[in-house]
């Protein structure tokens, strides 16, 4: 499968207690399928399976857009928690985010557990 936002390199696949997602050895970006997205922040893995990356410095990703492999059409642009920026495709509801987003949507799920 490729990039959803380098086109033409492939992403690698690793597994996280489970979870398997897909993650460019170029931008770092992670690939989930519907539903990866919640079970990780549940488990608590957004750290982990993002590699302790900070989004802070990642800005330039945001505004490239991004093209679900599956679907091969154009993801959209949405906000979650803490105004992370993040892509969903809205035909087969999965997720991409630019590296450093899957840690920081971590701390605000972990923000939200402990109120």
């Amino acid at each position: 499968m490729n990039c959803p936002k380098c086109r033409k390199v492939d992403m690698k696949s690793e597994t996280h207690a489970g979870i398997t997602i897909d993650r460019c050895p170029v931008c770092g970006g992670i690939y989930l399928d519907r539903g990866e997205l919640e079970r990780l922040l549940q488990k608590d893995l957004g750290n982990v399976a993002d590699g302790f990356s900070s989004a802070a410095a990642l800005h330039d990703m945001d505004g490239m857009p991004a093209f679900c492999p599956k679907c091969n059409r154009e993801m959209m642009m949405l906000t979650g928690a803490g105004e992370i920026r993040f892509e969903w495709c809205d035909r087969c509801e999965a997720v991409f985010l630019d590296r450093g987003e899957l840690a920081s949507l971590q701390l605000f799920a972990d923000d939200d557990l402990e109120d």
